[in-house]
């Protein structure tokens, strides 16, 4: 798994994260230990098996620091050496060292009106559990959500517990507007929600079944397209990508920026709120009170809105993926009213990115949701239009649909709850035998 950049806000600059392999190097700092032993985890767990010579070599560490902290790591359980390669070559036979799997896993959650989306991630890159909820009704009411999503992590925490895993970190995956400070959710459009303190509460709630506050990890919010482009841009890294525009195509539409290998986020972190930019000025109202905004032409509403109120459809409490299946099943066989507005869509889409293209400059746009589900009809129309505004013919940007589906949020979560153990290998105990 490479390692991917993050810089929370108002905190330290924790390269590795959106940095790819081998981008750090040895640094001077009040903790050398700490910091070195974070290198040489981040490297091992962007790389595959390597022996102690090399991480010498890639690393920059002295020979006698890198044996010392390898050992160490893996009494805390984080490394494990393979057996020694005995295919015959003269001298004494290495030995491979690789980040433990199940050692250590990240928790990431995304929340919706409808759902709850869960995925748990180890340092190796694997996926050890994914898991979706629906929640009725609760979306929309902070309380009895809060108590859902406690019981959802709750059974996470135990199981993880029951099998040894440290879990450093819960990544809650939000729509809408954060406060980084108080990890409030200061106004959601999609859920209704205003100055909601999602993250003190779900502790609080988690707290009660368990012994205390204490036994709780760290949870933290996040918005949940940042997250997702997080997640997506894994894949695209390691093909050298390092600009990427990823559109979340629900209710709302919302954005992931990676600008030159980094997540944007902007003063207060409000960078990617692109579904309220003004495409028709005088056009729809919009649930956030303004006028025109792009989500009134590109978000899922505007495709169900025309329907009954009764339709499914139109129902909330309904998953994105039911709806859009649905839309989809509607479209193929031949809804003019759905073509039309899907019409509508793709041409709000394709004026919205032309603004970010220019603004951007990104390499690949990734559509998701159910801008994903109608790439057939988005990405053609929309990939031409971009085309005949270009102002320089290297500046063509691919448009793509996402490869994590519905999981791209909460896999992008638990990546980043993983980045404090990543920073701090100490957080996990030494074995008993250290």
């Amino acid at each position: 798994m490479p390692a991917a950049g993050w810089t929370p806000v108002d905190g330290p600059d924790r390269r590795g994260f959106l940095e790819g392999p081998g981008a750090q190097s040895p640094k001077a700092h009040t903790d050398v230990r700490i910091s070195n032993m974070s290198l040489i985890l981040r490297h091992l767990q962007a790389s595959p098996a390597l022996s102690r010579t090399r991480l010498v070599r890639e690393t920059g560490l002295s020979k006698a620091t890198v044996s010392t902290l390898v050992a160490e790591l893996c009494s805390r359980g984080l490394l494990i050496e393979e057996k020694p390669d005995l295919s015959g070559r003269v001298g004494r036979p290495s030995t491979g060292l690789r980040a433990a799997p199940r050692a250590a896993a990240g928790i990431g959650l995304e929340i919706s009106g409808a759902s709850l989306l869960l995925t748990i991630v180890d340092l190796t890159g694997d996926v050890l559990v994914r898991r979706s909820e629906l929640v009725g009704d609760a979306g929309h009411h902070p309380g009895k959500m809060i108590e859902r999503i406690a019981t959802m992590l709750s059974h996470a925490l135990n199981r993880l517990s029951r099998q040894g895993t440290n879990v450093p970190g819960i990544v809650l995956a939000q729509p809408g507007i954060i406060d980084y400070a108080s990890s409030t959710v200061r106004y959601s459009s999609a859920l209704g929600w205003h100055d909601v303190a999602v993250a003190d509460e779900v502790r609080d709630a988690v707290a009660r079944r368990t012994t205390s506050r204490g036994d709780v990890p760290t949870i933290t919010l996040e918005n949940d397209a940042k997250l997702a482009a997080v997640a997506t841009y894994e894949r695209y890294a390691e093909a050298g990508v390092r600009n990427l525009l990823y559109l979340s195509g629900g209710e709302g539409i919302g954005a992931g920026i990676i600008s030159d290998g980094h997540l944007l986020r902007g003063w207060l972190g409000l960078t990617g709120e692109v579904g309220h930019m003004p495409v028709e000025p005088e056009g729809l109202p919009c649930r956030c009170g303004r006028r025109g905004c792009w989500e009134t032409r590109s978000g899922l509403q505007a495709l169900t809105s025309a329907y009954p109120p009764g339709d499914e459809v139109r129902d909330e409490t309904t998953s994105l993926e039911r709806r859009t299946e649905i839309l989809r099943r509607r479209f193929d066989a031949g809804d003019a009213g759905l073509a039309q507005r899907l019409r509508l869509s793709q041409q709000a889409l394709a004026r919205a990115l032309a603004i970010l293209e220019d603004v951007l400059n990104p390499e690949v746009i990734v559509l998701s949701g159910y801008l994903a589900a109608f790439a057939d009809v988005f990405i053609a129309p929309t990939t031409a239009a971009l085309e005949g505004r270009l102002l320089d013919e290297r500046a063509r940007a691919r448009v793509e649909v996402s490869h994590l589906g519905k999981w791209a949020s909460s896999h992008g979560a638990a990546l980043v709850a993983l980045e404090s153990v990543l920073d701090n290998p100490s957080l996990v105990d030494l074995g008993p035998d250290a």
